[in-house]
């Protein structure tokens, strides 16, 4: 992969894990490199993280029909770290190489619900149970998201529509903003999984950009900016969140 390209995904890995208040550290970045050059699969990559925190898999299971630990706000995970910090730490490395991984890869994707499901399993699924399939319990951030029994009935719609739009492919820059505002929005109001849903939304849109042929620079804007845009979007004005668009959107 070209230095340039690698550049590219490295910034956007770094926009999309600290806008969601994970850090990177130069540890990450040299997993995310190792893994974009070839010079490591996800799997090693991943399996040298664990080996450097010596994590072995919880021999017990049954805490995986909870969300959290018993008296505490920390995800059940796979390897019993009880210790956000930590899982933090272990979660930034995980996930960092996971989307180097994707970025990296030529898999064909198809730009429907299983799509998005698929991005978040890949992402997520060496911490947490719950990767890869839609949330049960109701999210309250500074807005109410889908109600758990409408998720699927709701993003049959919001991917019917995109289907419809051809996945906003043969547009001009104008119109690809002002639909590509639309569908981040209706995607992150739907907010399908228990956590990651940023993170995981972001990458299916930057694909989404280079099938259409375009190149999404996220990192050229700030988190804040991004975040209050998002929460317009949410409220019914899509301007911000167009407005930024257009500087971070170019052709290919």
């Amino acid at each position: 992969m070209r230095e340039s390209r690698i550049r590219r995904y490295v910034d956007f890995i770094y926009f999309n894990q600290e806008s969601e208040g994970y850090p990177m550290t130069s540890q990450a970045e040299d997993f995310v490199r190792k893994v974009l050059d070839g010079d490591l699969s996800g799997d090693e990559a991943v399996s040298e993280i664990i080996d450097f925190y010596g994590l072995a898999s919880e021999s017990d299971s049954s805490a995986a029909t909870h969300v959290y630990y018993p008296d505490s706000d920390v995800y059940v995970n796979f390897f019993g770290i009880r210790d956000q910090n930590l899982l933090d730490e272990v979660e930034l490395l995980i996930v960092s190489v996971r989307m180097a991984e994707i970025l990296a890869g030529d898999r064909d994707w198809t730009f429907n619900f299983e799509h998005l499901k698929a991005i978040h399993a890949l992402l997520f699924s060496d911490l947490y149970p719950y990767a890869g399939t839609t949330r049960y319990i109701p999210i309250t951030r500074r807005t109410v998201f889908c109600l758990p029994q409408y998720i699927d009935r709701m993003a049959d719609e919001i991917f019917s529509k995109l289907r419809e739009d051809h996945y906003l492919r043969d547009q001009d820059h104008e119109e690809f903003i002002d639909n590509l505002a639309y569908f981040m929005a209706e995607i992150h109001a739907l907010h399908p999984f228990l956590d990651g849903n940023t993170r995981t939304m972001r990458l299916f849109f930057l694909q989404l950009c280079h099938a259409a042929g375009w190149e999404m620079n996220a990192s050229s804007t700030s988190d804040s900016r991004l975040l209050e845009a998002d929460i317009a979007a949410l409220e019914g004005d899509y301007q911000p969140l167009i407005s930024l668009l257009h500087e971070v959107i170019e052709p290919l």
